[in-house]
């Protein structure tokens, strides 16, 4: 199975990493990109290589509107990739500039987040994910780390409850968590591209939930092709925390987790809240390194309820896989139900 799913909307960058008048390259689903800022705040994806000879554009200069190769000087307009000057064409020569383009890319500034849709040219990209109740504004916190691995493990952390207790034991986390597993009973739905486990109370344990008031609530949301949605709301404030899994390549996935809240007073504990989401990232990330570090990897085992959400997602990805090949409607193959494990 392909593990690099297209036709997606992929979180590319944090909206502060693109600053006006730059670009900045990346690769998604192994091809690399140009991102860019216009001076009017807007942003862009073209393909990072002028047609010409294949120079990336990296390497040029943009004006905050056109893009300029350093080989032979072609111009590019940065909203359509229109060719708009061949600088070495004598005046008389016929050629006409706007037959060649770039490649581009749709691209969104959403949420403090720059999307990048990867798929065919001619389709309908759709919405942006968006997290609920935070309409226009960034995240407080956000960081990203590189994982050493495919995109489906990197992916599996977000849904896994039976690896936190053994993985995330960091003091400011959960108390001894391993020595405290309790038996847990969520239900499950299916939804869009996707499932979600509904909106239940949370009982003690995750300390920094405490800041949103009592009575917290959680519900969380997963869609393909990798992007995590929990939030949570207590009865004096709320927080959304948004998980994106984009694929780099067939050996490289960049994380990228983003924590939104609502109460202004916790400004200063963003350096302490930032420090926090990394060392809980990292902890993923080196499982993913130990992993990928066995020369005899066996094919993976997916064992009772805890597995189930894992399961849910191959198979999500595997309709989805299917329905493009057969050239129907995506339809959710999975069914409500109600998981039990200890964590």
């Amino acid at each position: 199975m392909d593990t690099m799913l297209r036709g997606f909307w992929y979180l590319a960058v944090s909206a502060r990493a693109l600053r006006r008048g730059k670009t900045l390259p990346v690769t998604l689903l192994g091809e690399d990109l140009l991102l860019g800022r216009r001076t009017d705040g807007s942003v862009f994806a073209v393909g990072d290589a002028c047609p010409h000879r294949g120079m990336p554009l990296r390497h040029g200069s943009f004006d905050g509107a056109t893009l300029r190769c350093c080989y032979h000087g072609w111009a590019f307009r940065s909203a359509d990739g229109c060719c708009t000057e061949i600088p070495s064409l004598a005046p008389d020569d016929t050629t006409d500039p706007g037959r060649f383009r770039l490649r581009t890319y749709p691209a969104q500034d959403v949420q403090g987040n720059v999307w990048v849709y990867v798929g065919a040219a001619d389709a309908d990209p759709g919405p942006v994910p968006t997290v609920p109740g935070f309409v226009g504004q960034a995240p407080q916190v956000t960081t990203t780390m590189r994982f050493p691995c495919e995109v489906d493990l990197a992916a599996w952390g977000f849904f896994d409850p039976g690896h936190p207790a053994f993985v995330h034991t960091s003091r400011w986390w959960k108390r001894n968590p391993a020595a405290n597993l309790r038996l847990k009973e969520k239900v499950f739905e299916p939804e869009g591209m996707g499932f979600r486990m509904q909106r239940h109370h949370l009982k003690g344990g995750a300390n920094p939930y405490a800041l949103l008031g009592k009575n917290v609530r959680i519900d969380i949301g997963i869609q393909l092709p990798g992007v995590r949605i929990e939030h949570i709301e207590g009865d004096r404030h709320s927080a959304c925390v948004l998980a994106a899994a984009t694929p780099v390549s067939a050996t490289e996935t960049d994380v990228h987790y983003c924590v939104y809240w609502t109460p202004r007073w916790l400004a200063p504990l963003r350096p302490a809240a930032t420090w926090m989401a990394r060392d809980f990232l990292g902890q993923d990330r080196q499982v993913a390194e130990r992993l990928m570090g066995n020369r005899s990897l066996p094919a993976p085992l997916f064992v009772g309820d805890p597995d189930v959400q894992v399961r849910w997602y191959m198979r999500l990805k595997k309709e989805y896989l299917a329905a493009r090949e057969e050239g129907r409607a995506f339809v959710n193959p999975l069914r409500g139900q109600v998981l039990h494990w200890r964590s």
